[in-house]
């Protein structure tokens, strides 16, 4: 019988960090792994930091990564660390974006991080360990209260508690009992599946970790080397002179292009002024140009402005505005809420509805972006 291969795994809470070992059936509190550790180490990055998109109608197509981001592109406005893609295999397919504290917390656990072979989230792993059993409607349960249901090509973010969740099932017309989804059920799918942990990295600084590959001696091909070399400058030497010649007018060609994708798309025409190039042809075609709700500058723009306190229940975010509903204590904290977002520019907020209830005011907020 094969030997079962342990996962070391770090978490954090807050500013603090854990280690806990899986060894194939269960999840335990661990100590740090060794110099001469020799299992993987997945380093579970805080969920909040990331943003995660499930595209619809892509996941059997081999153009899935392009779709992602085009739908992506059409939602949402773009981002500082930009829109990615992670799709580790088959029609597994998820669309992401990170928040600008990431690199902070990065900067932050770095030596830390630094014994990790994998950077991913909970949420991430969940997910994948739900695609792999074909689950269609799950739910996840992350840090201080932050719920994910899983439906069909829908996210639906939320906090509360049993209830609230029930509220949110029943209003997306689901029959049944939803599937939950914790770490230690998602280690065991993808240790029974035998899914690749490194395919589900979220975050990546160009550093790579040492190859455990084979020994190879390369003494019995060094004259057969050496020989392929010389025919290879040779060919080299031959082919340099048409290269020089070429290489004018390919810069020339190049130059007028850069020129046009400048006159079509502004001084930073951007890594793929191509694809932007198609993608604001169909916005002409299809008569649209919104851009949707600014997801992380929203949630950014509560967090400097709320009091303290103050509970969130629930963010519903569509292509064009949001729905915020929470409580805080007093109506003095709403209207000093209420004037911090007026005076942002960035969002237009509506309160809807403010209602006593014990213990506080319930109120629900629309935000809308300004264009």
């Amino acid at each position: 019988m094969a030997a079962i291969k342990h996962i070391y795994i770090l978490s954090f809470t807050g500013q603090e960090h854990q280690w806990m070992l899986f060894d194939g059936a269960k999840l335990s509190e661990s100590g740090e792994p060794g110099p001469k550790n020799k299992y993987p180490v997945v380093a579970l990055l805080p969920d909040p930091l990331f943003f995660f998109f499930k595209p619809s109608g892509v996941t059997k197509s081999r153009h899935a990564k392009s779709a992602t981001l085009m739908q992506m592109n059409y939602s949402f406005p773009e981002q500082d660390g930009g829109f990615k893609v992670l799709r580790p295999s088959g029609g597994a397919v998820l669309g992401y974006t990170s928040h600008d504290l990431l690199s902070r917390f990065m900067d932050r656990h770095r030596e830390i991080l630094s014994k990790a072979t994998v950077l991913t989230s909970e949420f991430a792993v969940c997910w994948r360990a739900a695609a792999a059993e074909g689950l269609s409607v799950w739910s996840w349960k992350g840090q201080s209260g932050m719920r994910i249901l899983a439906s069909g090509d829908a996210l639906t973010y939320f906090r509360g508690g049993d209830e609230e969740f029930r509220n949110r099932f029943d209003r997306l017309n689901l029959d049944g009992k939803p599937e939950v989804i914790e770490l230690e059920k998602a280690c065991k799918v993808l240790t029974e599946k035998k899914i690749r942990w490194a395919r589900l990295n979220l975050y990546s600084d160009g550093s790579s970790k040492e190859d455990k590959s084979a020994i190879i001696d390369f003494k019995p091909f060094i004259i057969a080397a050496v020989l392929t070399g010389l025919i290879g400058i040779l060919f080299i030497v031959g082919q340099y002179h048409r290269w020089q010649l070429s290489q004018g007018a390919a810069k020339e060609w190049r130059g007028k292009l850069q020129d046009v994708y400048v006159s079509a798309l502004g001084p930073a025409p951007g890594s793929d002024p191509y694809g932007k190039i198609l993608f604001k042809l169909d916005q002409l075609k299809s008569g649209g140009g919104n851009k949707g709700v600014d997801v992380l500058g929203l949630l950014a723009l509560m967090s400097e402005s709320s009091p303290v306190g103050i509970e969130i229940e629930s963010i519903n975010l569509g292509a064009d505005s949001g729905n915020i509903r929470g409580k805080v204590s007093t109506y003095e904290e709403l209207d000093g809420m209420m004037e911090k977002f007026t005076a942002s520019g960035q969002f237009n907020f509506v309160l809807e509805q403010a209602t006593n209830v014990e213990g506080g005011i319930n109120f629900s907020l629309r935000a809308e972006y300004n264009r």
